[in-house]
């Protein structure tokens, strides 16, 4: 059984790592002189020569932080109560089945909504969502994976239900995002923002817009908040909202420790409410691969704010004609431009609008 216990097992591994880790100054890899990169002007291959450069970290240590239970916890480890600040409360399905006394000795649950319930109430006051440990699920919106509190309640109560079973009490679960067990939960129950920031102040409208900021180390990568796939706001986020949002991400970035953020490169996914209340939702790594952190790398601006932001404070250079597209946001433009056409039809844009050229700064 994946307990608490043994989850703060894993986390005081991980942190016992991040704590010996060498900065990427201090690298026998590194190279005396300047990093020269000269690539292809198209997402794969600047990610390749990022990776060849060993300016970002692909590792077992990038595939288990992508993991919400473990990254909460090293979190809290840096941050103590300023976590709570920055993030929303979570915690892992069996975690909690655990903790409230919910499952028998053979790991069913005992057939009681209400002390079910109450355990939710005691966990989370102001209600909760229901989302998978690792990745985003193609199901999930606003609310997780549920419409209502209700439906999950029904759903996890059911015989051969999908979120739990008695096996899976005694077992840790192998996230197949990952290929690899992490915190071995597969789902996590998580603080509703939309109810508690209501709590705090009122809200006009109940829902949350997700902007998408990218990261380098400890720093923001400046002009590097992507265009939708279709733009479909339901309040206006104009340049004073933006800078709320950009200056409380890079407030978190600068208060964890650099042995933590070496050779790291992140998308974070913010929720802003209309009340002016702001919440990290979702830290993405490459997952242990050499692969994007981000689908919105594929933006030609994303492309050049990380491009831009690396040579001007990293000892890098993109060379030649090549690299002057890179850093004017030209690179990846066609491959874009199909991916644009592709995404903005499928959320039902007209065709028209679909297909004109996008706009690269």
């Amino acid at each position: 059984m994946t307990s608490k216990s043994q989850i703060d097992m894993i986390v005081s591994k991980l942190i016992s790592e991040i704590e010996s880790r060498p900065l990427r100054g201090q690298m026998s890899t590194d190279q005396a002189d300047k990093i020269t990169i000269e690539c292809e002007t198209n997402k794969n291959a600047w990610l390749k020569a990022i990776y060849a450069a060993n300016l970002v970290e692909a590792s077992k240590f990038t595939a288990l932080l992508s993991d919400k239970i473990l990254q909460r916890r090293i979190f809290e480890h840096y941050l103590g109560d300023q976590a709570d600040h920055f993030m929303l409360r979570s915690i892992g399905l069996k975690e909690f089945v655990v903790k409230y006394h919910l499952a028998n000795a053979e790991g069913q649950l005992i057939p009681n909504t209400d002390n079910f319930e109450e355990a939710l109430a005691l966990e989370f006051p102001n209600g909760f969502v229901v989302r998978p440990a690792l990745g985003v699920a193609p199901l999930e919106r606003n609310h997780g994976l549920f419409a209502t509190n209700d439906d999950f309640l029904k759903e996890i109560f059911k015989p051969n239900n999908s979120l739990y079973q008695a096996s899976t009490l005694h077992r840790k679960i192998k996230s197949h995002i990952i290929n690899a067990v992490a915190s071995g939960e597969a789902i996590i129950l998580q603080e509703d923002i939309v109810n508690s920031s209501y709590t705090k102040q009122r809200l006009k409208n109940k829902i949350y817009e997700r902007i998408r900021l990218h990261s380098y180390e400890n720093r923001l990568i400046e002009r590097a908040i992507p265009e939708l796939w279709a733009n479909k706001r339901n309040f206006a986020i104009g340049e004073t909202e933006t800078k709320r949002v950009e200056t409380f991400v890079a407030d978190f970035l600068k208060a964890l420790p650099l042995r933590l953020m070496t050779r790291q490169a992140w998308s974070i996914d913010v929720g802003l409410l209309d009340n002016g209340e702001v919440k990290i939702l979702d830290i993405i790594t490459n997952r242990g691969a050499k692969s994007f952190w981000s689908s919105y790398l594929d933006e030609p601006r994303i492309l050049g704010a990380y491009t831009r932001h690396l040579q001007e404070n990293l000892d890098v250079e993109f060379k030649g004609l090549n690299g002057l597209i890179f850093r004017a946001n030209l690179a990846n433009y066609m491959n874009y431009w199909d991916l644009k056409k592709e995404r903005s039809k499928r959320f039902g844009n007209p065709e028209i609008l679909s297909s004109l050229p996008p706009w690269p700064f």
